[in-house]
């Protein structure tokens, strides 16, 4: 049988031939794979799809509004003021002695109606003075009637004589210089015992006034001269209150020009004193003449009632106290049809942002007639259907669009800040 096999030389020569064929066909491949990558990515790129071109749609900003509407708004003017005296006197004796009364009322704070006695100065030497005077009247008018007598005796002689004589003469029988010294001795006499009874009604010293004792300078025991001094007294029937303002602020306040006028209603309030929310009420009734030398502030005097709070109907009110450091709230005059909007709200300084009514963005220079700490008041720059904006813009350009979410009025959104306050209503 015959070995079919081959023979171990030919299979070894053809081995490199089929590597070589394989090689080739390899790289064929790949040739033909890139170029058939390159065509498809030819034709790609040569007719590639065009979108059609739109024009560009503007991109509308959500704001918060806030409508604005127009009301009367009468302005306040607050200011600090100090509680000073109205009235206020140095007491002083008018005659000399020692004190043997005073009153159970005579101490600080202590209060004295007009005419009360205060204290009593010892009146005994004054009680003699007077007696010793009185006499001297006496004497003075009995002196007074002898001469009256002589001078008619003088004149029944004259005329029984029968004789002319010059008027020099003619008084000097008659007695005229005698009778002229009577009557000035009993006028002199009269007017040092009315001289001695007001010394002694001037050892009781009493209140000139409606009064509260500020200080006590003398008691029991005490002497005293004439002119020394005995307590200061301080009028409880109205105190001031000296308020600083600034000189622009004046304008706004009614300020009385007579005394028949009456000035702008103040609220005054001591909340350190009196708690908060308590307040007494005065009123304006001076602009003072002269600047305040530190601030150059205007000062304004205000008149205050019953500070004491004695009457019946104020029983229940606060009580004012001198020196007080106070807060007070002048009611000034009236802005008719003005727009109240937050102070946020301006942009460079009186500049405001305006939606109009094609919802594009405007802006507005606008006139501040009122500044208060969070709002302003300006005359109206506003149509019917356009709204202030409250929020902040990047990069605001007149005229760029504007939309809203919706929540406000017509569709609008309001700020949570401002929409309670939406009505522009103090």
């Amino acid at each position: 049988m015959e070995n079919s096999a081959k023979p171990e030389g030919d299979v070894d020569a053809a081995s490199p031939t089929r590597r070589l064929a394989a090689r080739i066909l390899g790289v064929f491949s790949a040739l033909t794979i890139l170029v058939v990558a390159g065509a498809i990515s030819f034709y790609l790129i040569t007719n590639k799809p065009r979108a059609a071109r739109q024009p560009p749609v503007p991109k509308a900003l959500a704001v918060e509004l806030m409508p604005v509407r127009l009301i009367d708004h009468r302005v306040t003017i607050r200011a600090l003021g100090t509680v000073i005296a109205s009235q206020q006197v140095d007491l002083a004796s008018r005659v000399a002695g020692e004190i043997v009364r005073v009153s159970s009322e005579f101490l600080p704070g202590g209060k004295f109606k007009t005419g009360e006695e205060i204290l009593r100065i010892d009146p005994t030497d004054y009680h003699l003075t007077v007696r010793e005077l009185e006499s001297n009247v006496a004497q003075t008018q009995y002196e007074l009637k002898l001469e009256l007598g002589r001078q008619a005796v003088a004149k029944r002689e004259y005329e029984l004589l029968g004789e002319s004589l010059r008027v020099q003469d003619l008084e000097l029988v008659l007695r005229a210089p005698q009778l002229n010294a009577a009557r000035a001795a009993e006028q002199a006499a009269d007017a040092a015992l009315e001289r001695a009874r007001l010394n002694l009604r001037r050892t009781r010293v009493a209140a000139p006034f409606n009064a509260v004792v500020q200080k006590k300078l003398v008691g029991i025991g005490s002497q005293v001269a004439v002119g020394t001094a005995l307590a200061t007294l301080v009028d409880t029937d109205e105190y001031w209150v000296e308020v600083s303002v600034p000189t622009d602020r004046v304008r706004w306040i009614n300020i009385p020009a007579t005394a028949s006028e009456t000035g702008s209603s103040v609220r005054i309030r001591h909340d350190a004193a009196w708690g908060p929310g308590a307040f007494r009420e005065g009123t304006v009734v001076r602009l003072m003449t002269e600047l305040e030398p530190e601030g150059r502030m205007a000062r304004l005097l205000v008149v205050v009632k019953d500070p004491f709070s004695l009457r019946k109907e104020n029983l229940r009110q606060p009580r004012l106290i001198l020196g007080a450091y106070v807060r007070v709230e002048i009611e000034g005059k009236m802005l008719p049809q003005v727009a109240r909007i937050p102070r946020s709200t301006l942009r460079e300084g009186n500049r405001i942002w305006v939606m109009t009514e094609d919802r594009t963005l405007d802006f507005r220079e606008v006139k501040i007639l009122w500044n208060e700490s969070i709002h302003v008041f300006i005359a109206n720059k506003l149509g019917e259907n356009e709204f202030l904006i409250t929020s902040d813009l990047a990069a605001p350009v007149r005229g760029m669009s504007l939309r809203t979410t919706g929540g406000g009025p017509a569709g609008l959104t309001l700020n949570p800040r401002t929409q309670a306050k939406a009505t522009c209503e103090p």
